[in-house]
């Protein structure tokens, strides 16, 4: 769901500024496993070993070639600043854990479950408008894990600053294919509204010969 002025192989749009700083949030899976979420305010500060990782996860996904436009994987530290460049939020396991996100050693595979982003989809007089882009681990899938970033993502908007210095007003996601059920599952339950639809939007792997449509999807904030 990349923002509307988004190149991956550009500079980033301008990152928001907090009006409240996030914090760490506890929240609680499907199954009733704790999990924590931590907000990414500075990219630089990730530790390589997970910006490795994410990386390989997004580049997977491209490959698959389902879910995103991309159809070209992104290096480490490119993905890092086109991810983390705004602001970004990562999901792990288990209860909050001071310094976990500067641990070079841990095993990403075993606690990581997902991560998100958040940028400006417009610029300028429309920079109140904002766009994310959502990433679940494969073996974390049907936990509940897109629906509790879905659900802090909503909060967390509200706390960063786009155009004009005042909080995010607007959510829109750009390009949700029809065939994405599971996430438009996702964002009906949170009460987006599906405002508009492009037709023939991608060309995606498991629909060879077919151009799929897509959804354009908003919410008030």
């Amino acid at each position: 769901m990349p923002a509307m002025l988004d190149d991956p192989t550009a500079a980033t749009l301008p990152a928001p500024t907090p009006t409240t700083t996030p914090t760490p949030t506890p929240v609680t899976l499907r199954d009733g496993t704790p999990a924590t979420l931590y907000p990414i305010l500075t990219p630089a500060s990730l530790p390589t070993s997970l910006v490795t990782f994410l990386a390989a996860q997004f580049n997977a996904e491209v490959e698959r070639g389902d879910t995103y436009p991309h159809d070209q994987p992104l290096a480490p530290e490119h993905f890092r600043e086109y991810w983390f460049g705004a602001f970004g939020a990562v999901l792990l396991l288990g209860a909050y854990e001071e310094g976990v996100l500067q641990d070079e050693g841990r095993d990403w595979a075993e606690c990581c479950l997902g991560t998100f982003y958040v940028k400006p989809n417009y610029p300028g007089r429309c920079g109140h408008v904002c766009n994310a882009g959502f990433l679940t681990m494969p073996a974390a899938r049907g936990r509940g894990c897109g629906s509790v970033m879905g659900r802090e993502y909503l909060v967390v908007a509200k706390q960063l600053a786009g155009g004009r210095g005042k909080g995010y007003t607007y959510s829109v996601f750009n390009l949700v294919f029809e065939t994405n059920v599971a996430s438009l599952r996702i964002w009906d339950g949170l009460g987006f509204e599906r405002i508009g639809r492009v037709k023939g939007a991608a060309r995606l792997k498991s629909y060879p010969g077919r151009m799929v449509d897509a959804f354009m999807i908003g919410k008030d904030l």
